[in-house]
């Protein structure tokens, strides 16, 4: 049996800020994928479900890289706008 992505659930944690629950998740799905591929062994030939597994992963990879990227964006604009207040203040207080 091919272990479901909790990908809501590290939606929500993700949006809600809280990491430490989404990697929980991310961690307890993984647990289970392993599981269930010691379990199914080389016999198994029904890939669809694993194939549409992968799919989901893929796009969840795929919205956390884009964050990542936005969140990296975000902070080299607070980092330029930091050094602009600081180049203000100190022509001001010349």
């Amino acid at each position: 049996m091919t272990p479901t992505l909790p990908a809501a659930a590290i939606r929500e944690a993700l949006e809600a800020d809280d990491l430490e629950t989404a990697m929980g998740l991310i961690s307890h799905h993984e647990r289970d994928v392993r599981a269930a591929l010691e379990k199914a062994g080389a016999a198994d030939h029904d890939y669809s479900g694993w194939q549409a597994l992968l799919a989901e992963q893929r796009a969840l990879l795929e919205q956390l890289q884009t964050a990542r990227t936005d969140a990296s964006d975000a902070l080299q604009r607070l980092k330029g706008n930091r050094r602009s207040v600081q180049a203000y203040q100190t022509g001001s207080a010349r």
